[in-house]
């Protein structure tokens, strides 16, 4: 008798085990599909954000602070369009940038302004500023061709100066390896 209570409890488990690895699996796939709805969710917010800032700000032949950004042999790689805390770069029209070029993702992208974002989330949590001044950006691009950069939460005129380093470095960079 005691062998078959035994059966039947090892019977049970296995039945509990296979249920329970049913069930796991369907959360992983649930867990899958909730994390890439909230992917696309952020995304369309940012859009939204961003569309709303550039439809509010004037247009860039309106804007505070217009700087065209030249190579040293006056070739014009883009031109920087700032109006309060929202800064535009648009690439010239002549020069299609590939957004895989190095150091666009490595340095721009990864190293200053993910930087900046993250010194501003890190202020944010800690009562400095609130969550809306907090360093946003959107590389808009054409399949691989760049065709602008938005910059939103600019607070400092100082890191407006070392965003315009930044970008110029960057893009000139990025040409000289177009030529080669």
């Amino acid at each position: 008798m005691e062998k078959e209570e035994v059966e039947r409890g090892v019977g049970k488990l296995l039945y509990v085990r296979e249920v329970l690895e049913r069930r796991v699996a369907e959360c992983g796939e649930e867990l899958k599909l909730l994390r890439f709805l909230l992917k696309l969710v952020e995304e369309r917010l940012t859009e939204e954000v961003f569309k709303a800032a550039a439809e509010t700000s004037k247009s860039p032949s309106e804007a505070r602070q217009t700087m065209p950004l030249k190579t040293t042999d006056g070739t014009l790689l883009a031109t920087i369009y700032v109006e309060n805390e929202l800064m535009r770069i648009i690439p010239s029209e002549n020069i299609k940038f590939n957004v895989n070029t190095p150091p666009l993702q490595s340095f721009l992208v990864g190293r200053i302004l993910d930087g900046m974002a993250s010194k501003d989330r890190e202020e944010a949590e800690a009562g400095k500023i609130s969550p809306d001044e907090i360093l946003t950006y959107k590389i808009l691009r054409d399949g691989d061709t760049l065709k602008e950069i938005v910059v939103k939460g600019l607070r400092e005129e100082r890191r407006v100066t070392a965003l315009k380093r930044s970008i110029r470095w960057t893009l000139e960079k990025m040409y000289e390896k177009m030529k080669t």
